[in-house]
């Protein structure tokens, strides 16, 4: 990490300055930011994580873990509702009852459509969370990433930002890396977040809330849990 990007940083870990993370998913709070999240916790800072979806359209852990072939809405009412429970869990680790949780509910999956409309109520929304908040800074999805609710929430929370005419920092965090950018290693992190060991157990404590992603995909989650949790300035 440059001293420059250093200096950037830890300028928004204040006490009570106001983070505000963007989560398409619940997970996304623990594997993208649980580290930061833990930081800022210390540093006496304010924290509001908005999960866009509750990761409802999920069926394969669903079908493993309920040990059922159809899923229909209710079924995923109900997953969705336990996911949201999960991530409840996973911040309570990560910071106690000091973080601010708001779940929209909005489809799982679905989110670049609602980009392609430019729905104006997501970013009514967003813009009005914003404003009310009046983060320092804001923690998004990549515009990289390979999943399309994480670049949509990417979209979406730059449009709100500039309707609320707020220029909060800006930070990325990417979670479903391109193959193409595997191969070249790109894009390289601006910096890696550095974490104790005692903060990389309580990450992977987090992530291990997340039950049922845990069924199929347990060892790319606990992947996660590493010493440094990289991030970019999107400006």
């Amino acid at each position: 990490m440059s001293e420059s990007r250093l200096k950037r940083f830890t300028e928004f870990l204040q006490p009570q300055s106001r983070i505000l993370i963007l989560a398409p998913h619940p997970d996304d709070e623990c594997l993208g930011t649980g580290g930061l999240i833990q930081k800022a916790i210390d540093q006496d800072c304010q924290i509001s994580v908005i999960f866009i979806t509750n990761g409802d359209n999920n069926p394969w852990p669903q079908r493993y873990v309920e040990k059922r072939w159809s899923i229909g809405p209710a079924e995923k009412k109900r997953w969705g509702e336990r996911r949201q429970e999960e991530a409840k869990a996973s911040l309570a680790l990560l910071g106690g009852n000091r973080i601010k949780a708001e779940f929209l509910g909005l489809p799982d999956a679905g989110i670049q459509n609602l980009w392609q409309k430019r729905d104006p109520g997501l970013i009514e929304k967003l813009k009005k969370s914003f404003i009310d908040w009046q983060p320092a800074l804001v923690v998004m999805p990549s515009e990289f990433d390979r999943h399309s609710d994480h670049r949509a929430t990417h979209a979406f929370g730059l449009a709100a930002l500039e309707a609320a005419q707020l220029q909060p920092g800006v930070m990325t965090y990417l979670i479903h890396r391109p193959w193409l950018m595997k191969l070249t290693g790109r894009p390289k992190a601006h910096f890696g977040l550095q974490l104790s060991e005692n903060q990389r157990l309580t990450k992977l404590q987090a992530i291990q809330c997340h039950q049922t992603q845990m069924a199929l995909s347990r060892r790319r989650f606990c992947g996660f849990a590493t010493n440094v949790e990289p991030y970019n300035f999107f400006t």
